[in-house]
């Protein structure tokens, strides 16, 4: 079984193929903290733009609650939905990752690759 960790030497583009080669993942992308895509896979044509800019404020306001309920970092957030779900995490202090699934993904599985990633995409920035 391939890991995500084995596409880092591609750069962003790799990490983000290695995240899409999971089952069930349907789009992965970078996004800087002022919602810009930084970097974007999908296999089925989602429009990062507008899921970047919600996957930014997403985190951003996740962080707010947690710093306002003295919780500490924050890893990630899950959002589910009827079709699947769709995870974000920091990715360092200017970027974020965000993975979309459908119904079909392992949250577990993706949640401990993101996990895995996220430092080595914040090093490719």
């Amino acid at each position: 079984m391939q890991t995500v960790d084995t596409a880092t030497a591609g750069g962003l583009r790799g990490i983000l193929d290695g995240l899409l080669r999971i089952d069930g993942v349907t789009a992965a992308m970078v996004v800087g903290r002022d919602g810009f895509v930084i970097e974007a896979v999908s296999a089925d044509g989602i429009d990062g733009d507008s899921v970047g800019a919600i996957a930014a404020s997403s985190l951003g306001t996740s962080e707010e609650m947690g710093t306002e309920l003295h919780l500490g970092q924050l890893g990630s957030v899950l959002i589910e939905f009827d079709q699947g779900p769709v995870a974000v995490s920091p990715a360092g202090p200017d970027a974020v990752l965000a993975v979309v699934g459908n119904q079909n993904v392992n949250l577990g599985r993706l949640r401990i690759e993101m996990r895995k990633i996220r430092t080595a995409v914040a090093n490719q920035l």
